[in-house]
Parts: C-alpha cells; sequence; structure tokens
C-alpha cells in the first residue's frame, strides 16, 4: 500500500469510470425492479413481503430474504443512502455499531448487494469532486480490498473502496482517521505474514473434491468436503480460532487454485451483473416538448432478451417507470407512466408519451376521424359527441378532462376539440329538447301512417 493525493488524475479516472458503471448499473436495476413490479402482479398470491424502499426495521427486512451487511458506515453517509434508496425502492436498516457513536452496520437484502454497492460509490464519487476535499486516499490490491475492509471495520474507520482503470483500488477514507489508517495497513500487513504459514489445497479423495487446510504455526490440520467460501470461513473460526478478517483472507487464497465451475460454486451467492447488447443514455430531440425536461430517457437492451427497455426517470424525484418495447398500448402505456412517476397532469403525461411514442414505445393515439360530428348539449352541464357508431358523453363544467377525451377517442387535435366544445356550450337545451320532441314526432306520425294503411281488396263475388 501507499499513500496518494486525491486529486489526482488517476482519481478523476477512476471516478467518472465508477460513475459510469454505476449509471449503466441503475438502469439495469431499474428493468430488473420493473420485473419483479409485473411478477407481482402477475402473481396476487405471492405472499412475500412487500417492503417499501428507504429505511425500514431489521426484523422487517430479514423477513423478506437473505440479509447481507456493510459495515463501518458513517452516520452522514447512511443519510444519503436512505434518500437514494427510497427513490430505487430499495428498503435498507442500520444498527449502530457497539461502542462506535458515528459508525453504523447498514444492512440489505442480498439480491439488492450490486444496487447498495453502486449507489456507496457514488457517494464517494460526490465527495471526491466536492471542492474543500477533506479525503484521503491509498491503494490497495484488488484481492486484499475486502479483507482490509473488514479489518477497518473491527477498528471504526469508516473506509470506502474505488476499483481504478488499471485493475487496482483506491481506499477512500476521512483525513481525521489518516493515523488510524496507516496502523490499520501496518497490522493487515502483519497478519497476512501470519498467514504464511498456512496453506490450503484442494484433493481428490475417490473422486469428490474436498479442502486441506494446514496451519503449521498452531500444528492444526482441517480435512473437509468441498463447500462454499463462507463455510469454509466458519470451520476456520470455529477450530483454528482466527478471527473473521484472517479467515476471509485465508479462504480468499484458495479461489486461485479452483477450477472455472469450482470457483463458481465456491463463490456462490453474490448474483451477476447482466449484461447489456447496447445503452444509449439521456435521449433528447431538437424539439423535444419543454415538459420533458425534467425526465431522463434512457434505452437499453439486455443481451438475454430480444426486446428493447426504455427508463423515464423524474430527474427530481428519483421515480421512474419501466417501459418494454414489445408492449406499446398506448393505454397501458400511460397507466405505467401515471403509476410510477405519480403523475396526475395531463399536459406532461402527454408529452411523455409522444415521446415514448417517438421512440417505438408506445403506439400512435387511435385516430377516428369523421367528416361531420353530430354535438348535442341534452343538460346543463353534459353534453354528448357523435362520429360513426361511437358516442361519447361529456361533462362541460370540467371543460379540460372533456377535451382530452375528445383527442383521445377522435383523434382530434386540440384546437377541433376546443371548437366542438364551443359548440355545445353556445347550444339552448330547451331548443335541443323541444327539437328532439319534433323529429320523435314527425317519425312517429310517419310511422303511423304506414302502419293504419290499409290494402284494397276488391269485392267478392
Amino acid at each position: 500500500m501507499h499513500g496518494d493525493d486525491v486529486a489526482s488524475s488517476m482519481t478523476s479516472i477512476t471516478t467518472q469510470t465508477v460513475s459510469k458503471a454505476t449509471e449503466v448499473f441503475l438502469e439495469i436495476l431499474k428493468v430488473w425492479m420493473a420485473r419483479e413490479r409485473q411478477r407481482k402482479l402477475q402473481n396476487p398470491d405471492d405472499k412475500s413481503p412487500d417492503l417499501s424502499g428507504g429505511e425500514v426495521t431489521y426484523q422487517r427486512l430479514k423477513a423478506g430474504g437473505e440479509v447481507s451487511m456493510l459495515p463501518s458506515f458513517s452516520k452522514e453517509d447512511f443519510r444519503e443512502l436512505t434518500a437514494r434508496a427510497k427513490a430505487l425502492d430499495i428498503p435498507v436498516s442500520a444498527v449502530q455499531e457497539k461502542e462506535k457513536e458515528n459508525t453504523l452496520s447498514v444492512f440489505f437484502l442480498k439480491s439488492d448487494k450490486e444496487a447498495v454497492n453502486s449507489i456507496v460509490q457514488d457517494i464517494v464519487r460526490q465527495k471526491l469532486s466536492q471542492p474543500e476535499q477533506t479525503e484521503r486516499m491509498i491503494t490497495v490490491e484488488k484481492e486484499q480490498a475486502e479483507g482490509f475492509q473488514m479489518y477497518c471495520g473491527n477498528h471504526d474507520i469508516p473506509v470506502t473502496f474505488l476499483e481504478t482503470t488499471d485493475g487496482g483500488v483506491k481506499c477512500i477514507f476521512s483525513s481525521a482517521y489518516e493515523k488510524s489508517i496507516e496502523k490499520a495497513a501496518q497490522n493487515f500487513k502483519d497478519m497476512r505474514k501470519e498467514l504464511q504459514s498456512v496453506s490450503l489445497d484442494v484433493r481428490t479423495e475417490n473422486g469428490k473434491p474436498g479442502i486441506a487446510v494446514i496451519d503449521t504455526g498452531q500444528g492444526k490440520k482441517i480435512e473437509m468436503n468441498f463447500c462454499t467460501m463462507a463455510k469454509l470461513e466458519r470451520v476456520m473460526k470455529e477450530r483454528l480460532g482466527f478471527d473473521g478478517v484472517k479467515a476471509h483472507e485465508a479462504a480468499n487464497a484458495l479461489t486461485s487454485k479452483l477450477t472455472p465451475e469450482q470457483q463458481k460454486y465456491f463463490l456462490s451467492g453474490s448474483r451477476q451483473l447482466e449484461q447489456m447488447s447496447y445503452y444509449e443514455r439521456n435521449i433528447r430531440f431538437e424539439d423535444d416538448n419543454i415538459l420533458t425536461d425534467g425526465y431522463c430517457f434512457n434505452r437499453l437492451q439486455l443481451q438475454k432478451e430480444k426486446t428493447a427497455k426504455l427508463t423515464v426517470t423524474d430527474e427530481k424525484t428519483g421515480k421512474f417507470a419501466v417501459l418494454s418495447e414489445n408492449i406499446t398500448d398506448r393505454k397501458i402505456v400511460e397507466q405505467n407512466i401515471r403509476r410510477y412517476l405519480g403523475l396526475q397532469d395531463d399536459e406532461t403525461v402527454n408529452a411523455l408519451l409522444n415521446k415514448a411514442q417517438r421512440l417505438g414505445f408506445a403506439q400512435a393515439p387511435v385516430q377516428k376521424q369523421f367528416k361531420e360530428y353530430s354535438i348535442e348539449r341534452d343538460t346543463q352541464t353534459g353534453f354528448a359527441v357523435t362520429g360513426g357508431n361511437t358516442v361519447l358523453r361529456l361533462d362541460l363544467s370540467d371543460k379540460k378532462t372533456a377535451a382530452k377525451a375528445l383527442t383521445d377517442t377522435f383523434g382530434m387535435t386540440a384546437s377541433k376539440a376546443e371548437r366542438v366544445i364551443r359548440k355545445a356550450a353556445d347550444q339552448s337545451v330547451t331548443e335541443n329538447l323541444l327539437n328532439r320532441i319534433k323529429n320523435s314526432a314527425a317519425g312517429k306520425m310517419a310511422s303511423d301512417a304506414l302502419r293504419h294503411k290499409k290494402k284494397e281488396r276488391g269485392s267478392r263475388t
């Protein structure tokens, strides 16, 4: 490990890389969350707890599935983490670490691990870009990063890690902990020297792989069936007296000796990120409606899927809707936009719908153009518009809703819808009623004339 100037060019490259990776991951996460929403809609009998995003109790979080933990997290950063997690509908919980006033252990569902890590990375990136920098940084070997983080957590030293473009890892910490980090780095180095007397190997007996651990310093040996890394660490803590950090570092050394298949099982439990075929960020048109300015449109497609997705994110609230290329029914798209973005304003919804339409994620409004429309006001506040076989009843007291209904149902322009409403408003209810009675009477008379007309039969002889 060696000291580094936080404002170095490498930091700039690193933070830019992490920012991009975080951005891409969060878009994948939105698609994954949309799948979960759809799954719950399709499986209403699913009794798994529906956790809301943001801070929840540990007991409620644990009821939602397997829990993972991030140690040594500052209270100040947790407030920012909670706000972002709430926007992404990710539940998190925190417990103050024993005898550590400003340090928390953060808990979250294991399925959300990558999402939480990405949020944490982005929080650190923002801190590093602040004008008055109070953060410090050292470089850590990539394979030592997790163990060193655990060590710092045990000693109440809040740290965060950023991976650099050259494969190294930067350990970020407050300048107030500079002396503590120096001591921690030395102690960690000494602990790794102790591990030189510990060897781990994979041995095959009767066709079945197993793990052999030999600690020459203690004169102890462990032989066990092949298992996951977590179980191996637990056995070494119980039978060799290793602490958590030492057990993790020892188990981590075995990874390089495994075949790809063995490694996959040994490290099982962490969800891998899905790969994308393409990713197009913040799509804009020169003639965009000004009402779409506060919304970010990102288009992406995962390699395992045949259809593209469009994420529409409210940049102010963090709320988002995910639209699919194979579900473009305009009514369904509108429902998703209203529901997940929490929108009530019809003009904003229409602006977002029209942009989604241009990108191929919503159908054009149904056009039912007729040469003439029948407009009849039949009450003080109500009127009917007939076009072809379609009859639409509307309320004059809510002209905005009436105009929207006319444009949606008949495909009218906004100006034509206004003209129709004006014509209805100018009509007299009494005159329309008299005309209806008059027309009804005229029709009855014509019908009666035909009904009572007798056929001349001629005389009988």
